[in-house]
């Protein structure tokens, strides 16, 4: 008989058959089945991912049901497999959905924001059909317009927090209404009677949703443009505190060229530049913040720069991840060449889902699953998710067609994104935008069965044998890219 500790040594070297089908515990799920129209923007809720936004001018909710040409929003649940239509927009249409905000150890009323032309509150009135910010109320099922301008002004991107206590958006409207007579919301003295496109944020004093205030975040002349807004969800003191958008206007006065990331620190009506290059003419753009921060690494924004911030000699875009309470930026690609857009991250940082034409997975390595590389040598839009700097899972593996917008949890263990490839097999033969849910899944979950998740009900998993992710090593950054 071997002694208890050759045989604890033996357990501890080789791997389990639980650890080994851990990487192996996923589905694949198509939440919509249009047969015409398009689906855009998918945003899935960021603490109970069973919930997911989109807009769409198709037939969702069945044959007939198209409104081509017409967007509306939409609230999908994964739990009842049921979609529910938000908007009925007469003489315009609905569109730039946020993910449904948390009420999760709150109080505050979940809500939607989106942009609308339609007159769908009377009190305030959209007669004239210009782009406003709009709200809709789960619990009562109200919509209330908070923007009120008039044209050429367009209002659009709205980012709520995760519960709502603050939305940032684009607008080319002079706005700003703060007087500071509220604490911990100074405001900037700013103004835009230019009508350049700028960051707002709009902060609500109560869970009403009734009393509010907007507050100018960016500044520049006729022009240039401030975009791509999102904010910090911190639940507790310093909720909406952090604010990160792109802009090609020298925010700070620095000398700054090129399109760069800049934070905006609403307590203190402070900007900092995140991005910082030398390099004439280059991009970092399309900010975007994780939510809750309450995990140890705390919130973080994530971006995509071909300047080579950290001068590591690699060309194209890459992925940066900026940490927001103790400020450290760092590169999480580095690909030659490399081609990614639309990042997302999940809480503290830890996973980060985006879409690129190019081979992630290091070809040198071995991928754990999914075979031998090369995975994307036809350049296809697939999905990726990257885990921290050493891991890449490739969720889409497809040829001529698209897979684009992906949208996180917290947790980093669900990655939606709108497909027009046949990745059911049979479910979308017609190469529509469709939306999909990946989810990574815990031990236990009978959807890891053949049984529960079936093909002919739009659901995938390696035990019924029509899908399976790859998961590989990552071309990792030179330690040098780090500050």
């Amino acid at each position: 008989m071997f002694p208890k500790f050759f045989l604890l040594v033996v357990a501890m070297l080789v791997p389990s058959a639980v650890s080994a089908k851990s990487a192996d515990r996923h589905i694949l799920v198509q939440a919509t089945s249009i047969t015409e129209g398009n689906i855009w923007e998918p945003r899935i809720r960021q603490i109970r991912g069973e919930e997911l936004v989109f807009t769409s001018d198709g037939d969702v909710l069945g044959p007939g049901t198209s409104q081509l040409g017409h967007r509306e929003v939409y609230l999908y649940n994964a739990l009842t497999k049921s979609t529910q239509r938000i908007t009925s927009t007469t003489g315009g249409e609905s569109y730039s959905a946020s993910r449904l905000t948390d009420d999760w150890r709150t109080k505050w009323p979940s809500i939607i924001a989106f942009i609308s032309t339609g007159d769908l509150e009377p009190s305030v009135g959209n007669a004239d059909g210009n782009p406003e910010l709009f709200i809709w109320i789960q619990d009562s099922g109200a919509i209330r317009q908070l923007t009120n301008t008039l044209a050429p002004v367009v209002n659009t991107v709205p980012a709520p927090s995760d519960t709502g206590r603050c939305i940032v958006f684009q607008s080319t409207g002079d706005i700003d209404d703060n007087d500071g007579s509220r604490p911990l919301t100074p405001p900037t003295g700013l103004s835009n009677t230019d009508g350049s496109p700028e960051v707002y944020y709009v902060d609500f004093a109560d869970k009403t949703y009734q009393d509010f205030q907007f507050t100018q975040v960016s500044s520049g002349p006729i022009g240039t443009t401030s975009r791509s807004p999102s904010v910090g969800g911190f639940f507790f003191p310093n909720q909406c505190e952090s604010i990160t958008y792109e802009s090609d206007h020298d925010q700070l006065s620095n000398g700054a060229s090129g399109t760069n990331v800049y934070q905006f620190k609403r307590g203190a009506a402070l900007t900092t530049q995140v991005s910082v290059s030398n390099s004439p003419g280059t991009f970092s753009v399309q900010p975007s913040m994780s939510g809750t921060g309450l995990s140890a690494g705390g919130p973080s924004a994530v971006f995509v720069s071909d300047a080579d911030l950290f001068g590591v000699g690699v060309s194209g875009f890459q992925v940066y991840k900026y940490r927001v309470l103790h400020p450290v930026l760092r590169q999480f690609t580095a690909v030659e060449g490399a081609s990614v857009t639309s990042p997302v991250v999940s809480d503290g940082g830890a996973k980060i889902a985006l879409e690129s034409i190019s081979e992630l997975i290091n070809p040198d390595k071995r991928a754990k699953l999914g075979g031998p590389p090369p995975f994307n040598t036809d350049g296809n839009r697939e999905i990726f998710r990257l885990d921290g700097t050493r891991r890449v899972r490739q969720i889409t593996r497809t040829q001529n067609c698209d897979n684009q917008f992906p949208t996180i949890t917290g947790n980093g263990r669900g990655v939606a994104f709108i497909s027009t490839c046949d990745l059911i097999p049979g479910h979308n033969l017609n190469g529509l935008t469709q939306v999909f849910i990946y989810t990574e899944l815990k031990r236990h979950d009978p959807r890891d069965s053949a049984s529960v998740c079936m093909p002919e009900q739009g659901c995938c998993n390696p035990a019924n044998g029509c899908y399976q992710p790859i998961l590989g090593k990552a071309v990792r950054p030179p330690r040098k890219s780090k500050r």
